[in-house]
């Protein structure tokens, strides 16, 4: 809060826009100062008092997150000095749950010809440090700012063309799911958030709670960089991905609606710029009463250093996901609550994993290489193959301390992959018991698969079982396969929720460069929740039933397509008013067809196609016009797709096969049409229903 506020008398009339508090009761601002070596703050004035309040930007400070406490159904004004405020927002009050925050947007008014010192000179700015030493007399140039309430979500989201049914941040950057959880009657997304721009950078926790997985409000960031990397552009990192657990009072982990309190878990990254010795990651844990603020976060698991250098876990040691409903081997009807983290290890150090490939054709999947960049040919980069991506395993020995260092335990690498030395590493791992078997879900990081993806994410089923005379959890692989067939799915968090489902959302990357920056839009997106399950060796991921229930709106077509005939036959070109709907797609056979899921003049197209009996995503005037991105099976007759201004997620045979792309195609009106093979035995169903918006 204001510790270094002050008041001073404005003698200059400013013609700015303000805003009205409503019934929030604080005002948090991300600010930038533009100009290093030279003075910069905020200034909030009340329209009840003559005296503003000034924050600054004390020392070498090049950003800072400011709150303000407000006078509730009050009106304000903002002006600042040599800074950018890139984000705003009205917090706190009653009901900040259900209502939400509320955004503003902020913009630069332009200087009125007489808005000059009281001694007749020009503003100008003052040096750093001065702002509020100098006399009123003397006080530099405050440049008012028109503040806009963005009390219509729906309209705001909708006026610049967004996603309708995709979470999206207001604005600026956002990366990975974390946090997800139940809570007390609600759904709780935490994510990575650079609130400062359209690219990543030093990363904070936003947030988004939701009652029915659907419809989501926007709630304060609750987790911020170190102050050093707000001080120095030389470093980076922050509060990187992590995962959290509803505790009961005892602080035991329980059912998410019987819950006390949130415990999260992350880490916490330091690296400086072009050292990759320098970095240093760590596990920290801290936790939310009231599900809006966290408060205690301290470490609790440190990088283990094992036999010396060569035999150590990589300094890549991140993102935490700590899981408590696997049973102890020893006593069923114990759970165990094990931390997952992502890393890798000396080939030579591990045990060597072999398991099937549950994926056709399979050297699809597995011919990859080592690549720094998206775009990376194979041999552009040489890997380092004495290392491999592992999965480390820390264990809480008593689940009422999980906020105690000395309660998690090292057990060593649960698991590594031998069968992808070419990886770097993992990134955001999952580890959980579904449907009787258990299951590991990790990204490979720099690498591209024989398909061409990059970074794809893979899953394993297996068994997690005690071994060796110290009896410590191992998993061992079975089957293997991609999460996910498309170009854009990321980052994949799990939790379970009360009524016993394993729901998953993931990140939307723009790997390809898809996506380009606009005023009032964000670079970065998630997936529909979906659910999970494994069945025949493989897992499964379908839309939640609460997608179906709440976002299909009108029918735009149904039609059946009968062949047999002498030419082939299809739906012709459908227009789509707002560019966003759900078409499902049901055949009688393995014959081919050309879905043609988006079109524009100067974007290319997007298609989902059957080709000599292969199922796949093909794209025209793109980047990954080259790809080969097959789905992995070989029968799909049952095909749903959600198209979403840009967004694609495409699903075969319930869930069999699932794929997330991203598409330059998002303007306001979409196309839809269907080609079948004129081979084609018997009829072809085609439905195409609108979607609801999820900020109506």
């Amino acid at each position: 809060m204001s510790s270094i506020a002050q008041s001073m008398p404005i003698t200059e009339t400013i013609d700015e826009q303000g805003f009205p508090s409503g019934e929030y009761t604080r005002l948090e601002l991300f600010v930038e100062r533009r100009n290093q070596g030279i003075a910069a703050g905020v200034e909030l004035r009340c329209d009840d008092s003559e005296s503003p309040v000034r924050e600054l930007l004390d020392g070498a400070r090049r950003r800072r997150h400011v709150t303000f406490d407000l006078e509730r159904h009050a009106n304000y004004s903002l002006a600042v000095s040599n800074a950018r405020i890139s984000m705003a927002y009205l917090s706190g009050g009653q009901d900040l749950l259900d209502r939400g925050v509320s955004y503003l947007t902020v913009s630069a008014c332009e200087l009125r010809p007489n808005h000059v010192r009281s001694d007749g000179e020009d503003g100008g700015e003052a040096p750093a440090g001065e702002l509020q030493s100098r006399s009123d007399r003397e006080d530099p140039r405050w440049n008012p700012v028109d503040v806009e309430v963005a009390e219509d979500l729906g309209r705001f989201y909708e006026g610049n063309v967004r996603p309708k049914v995709h979470f999206e941040p207001f604005e600026r950057w956002m990366n990975d799911p974390n946090g997800l959880c139940q809570f007390q009657g609600r759904y709780h997304m935490f994510y990575q958030l650079n609130p400062y721009g359209w690219q990543w950078d030093n990363m904070h926790w936003g947030h988004a709670a939701s009652r029915d997985l659907i419809h989501w409000v926007h709630l304060p960031v609750v987790l911020f960089p170190q102050q050093e990397l707000d001080e120095s552009e030389h470093l980076s990192g922050g509060a990187f991905s992590g995962s959290a657990v509803p505790i009961d009072a005892q602080g035991r982990p329980c059912a998410g609606d019987d819950a006390h309190a949130m415990r999260f878990f992350l880490t916490r990254h330091i690296e400086e710029g072009g050292d990759p010795e320098s970095l240093v990651e760590s596990q920290t844990t801290c936790v939310s009463y009231d599900g809006i603020g966290v408060e205690q976060e301290h470490t609790v698991v440190e990088r283990p250093l094992v036999g010396g250098i060569g035999h150590e876990l990589g300094r890549d040691f991140r993102d935490p996901k700590v899981e408590w409903r696997f049973k102890a081997e020893c006593d069923q009807s114990k759970p165990m609550t094990l931390m997952t983290v992502a890393s890798n290890l000396p080939r030579k150090d591990v045990q060597e994993q072999h398991y099937a490939y549950v994926w056709e054709p399979g050297s699809d999947l597995r011919r990859g290489w080592f690549a720094l960049d998206s775009m990376d040919e194979a041999g552009a980069n040489a890997a380092d193959d004495a290392r491999v991506p592992a999965l480390a395993g820390f264990v809480a020995d008593d689940d009422t301390r999980l906020d105690d260092a000395d309660a998690w335990r090292y057990i060593g690498p649960m698991f590594a992959d031998t069968e992808h030395p070419e990886a770097f590493t993992y990134e955001c791992p999952d580890f959980f018991p579904l449907d009787g078997h258990d299951v590991a879900v990790a990204a490979l990081m720099k690498y591209r698969d024989g398909g061409g993806r990059f970074q794809p994410v893979v899953w394993y089923s297996g068994d997690l079982e005690l071994r060796g005379t110290e009896r410590q959890p191992r998993f061992t692989a079975r089957t293997s396969g991609l999460c996910d067939f498309g170009t854009s799915f990321y980052a994949v968090q799990s939790f379970g929720d009360d009524s016993g489902r394993r729901i998953a959302i993931g990140w939307l990357a723009d790997w390809f460069g898809v996506r380009r920056e606009g005023e009032h839009r964000a670079n970065g997106a998630m997936t529909l929740p979906r659910e999970l399950h494994v069945r025949d060796g493989r897992l499964t991921s379908y839309p939640v039933r609460e997608v179906f229930d709440q976002l299909l709106g009108k029918v735009l077509l149904r039609s059946s397509a009968q062949t047999g005939q002498s030419c082939g036959c299809g739906v012709a070109g459908q227009r789509i008013s707002g560019n966003a709907y759900y078409a499902r797609i049901e055949l009688p056979d393995d014959s081919d067809f050309d879905i043609e899921i988006a079109s524009e003049p100067q974007r290319g197209s997007l298609h989902l196609v059957r080709q000599e009996g292969i199922t796949r995503i093909a794209t025209h005037g793109s980047n990954t016009d080259s790809l080969h991105l097959s789905s992995g099976i070989c029968d799909a007759r049952t095909m749903e797709i959600f198209y979403d201004r840009g967004i694609a997620e495409i699903f075969l045979n319930h869930g069999e096969a699932a794929a997330a792309v991203l598409s330059a195609c998002n303007g306001e009106d979409g196309m839809f049409q269907a080609q079948f093979d004129e081979a084609m035995n018997g009829q072809a169903k085609v439905e195409v229903r609108e979607l609801r918006g999820i900020w109506d």
